[in-house]
């Protein structure tokens, strides 16, 4: 799999060079990612400062920076109305359209950038509620879905859905597996292997969830896939194949690991990568946002520069790979 570096690499050897748009440029680490991409040439780059006074004369001349104070907002507020319809009105969408999280989206949609990111400043909510809006979710996606990319030296694995989706239909837990079977492909994981995770192993437990991860099964099973997976497992099982091999006698999974863990709802999912990174010591890179058209991810309020340098990172490379 590529680490964060690897990727670094392939982006700043690209001969297409895409443009993040960073909304809070008030912050002073946004600030420092901001010129760190533009002076590795990583990537181009457009800031978003709310009032002209508070653009900081540190940062690099390559950045553009757009003062929303004097942004001529007109056009962005007419697309936004033609996008919405019926759904919002003028006052509605001039007042939307004042919003650095808003506008960012916007230009993502205009195709003046490739991608977004925020959270420093902005809930999860106020992230992709205009990405929703605005951006929208891809063809034939019917959701997004979060995922973290948990890292330990050369240890990789993608737990999702831990951020957004509260208890995922079992429709949406496939879609949720195939999303990020997809997403870890683009990583170069070989023969991806996707565990859905469950307090059941193979029928050993029962009740309602325990039958929405194993009608996810059952709807992989229909449909023609390109990685192994197996459910509904426990993460006792699906992470080590002795135990696998007693619990789970036929399943697909044939790796010491799988590279994919499927949790059933947000409660397990946000518990788990938590458990993970403190008790696991392993890194939390993320959560990226896959589904949207184009790619919109969110930040933790408590990010550290290295969070948003590597988010910021593997944002970009999304973009590239789309």
């Amino acid at each position: 799999m590529y680490s964060v570096e690897q990727i670094k690499k392939i982006l700043v050897n690209s001969d297409h060079k895409k443009t993040i748009v960073l909304p809070e440029g008030e912050e002073p680490k946004i600030q420092e990612v901001a010129n760190t991409l533009v002076k590795e040439n990583i990537s181009k780059v457009i800031m978003l400062f709310q009032k002209t006074e508070s653009i900081p004369t540190t940062l690099d001349s390559k950045i553009e920076v757009i003062a929303i104070d004097e942004l001529d907002k007109e056009p962005l507020i007419q697309k936004f109305m033609d996008l919405r319809k019926d759904k919002t009105n003028f006052e509605q969408a001039t007042k939307l359209m004042g919003q650095a999280n808003y506008i960012g989206a916007m230009l993502v949609k205009m195709e003046k950038a490739d991608c977004m990111l925020c959270g420093i400043t902005y809930t999860t909510a106020d992230t992709i509620r205009p990405a929703l809006q605005i951006i929208k979710t891809s063809p034939n996606v019917a959701l997004a879905a979060s995922v973290f990319i948990m890292n330990k030296g050369e240890e990789n694995y993608f737990f999702t859905d831990c951020a957004l989706n509260l208890k995922p239909t079992s429709q949406q837990l496939a879609d949720i597996s195939k999303m990020t079977a997809k997403f870890a492909q683009s990583f170069d994981v070989k023969n991806p292997e996707v565990a859905l995770l469950s307090y059941s192993t193979a029928g050993s437990g029962a009740g309602e969830d325990v039958v929405r991860v194993k009608e996810a099964v059952e709807l992989l099973d229909s449909q023609t896939v390109d990685f192994n997976y197996a459910g509904e497992i426990q993460f006792d099982a699906a992470w080590d194949k002795e135990i696998r091999d007693k619990k789970f006698k036929d399943c697909k999974l044939t790796k010491q690991t799988p590279d994919v863990f499927v949790f059933p709802d947000i409660n397990a999912g946000n518990i788990g990568y938590k458990i993970a990174q403190r008790m696991g010591g392993y890194e939390a890179i993320g959560p990226f946002i896959l589904g949207f058209n184009k790619p919109v991810n969110d930040l933790s309020r408590g990010a550290t520069l290295t969070d948003i340098m590597n988010t910021a990172i593997i944002t970009i490379y999304q973009a590239l790979e789309a």
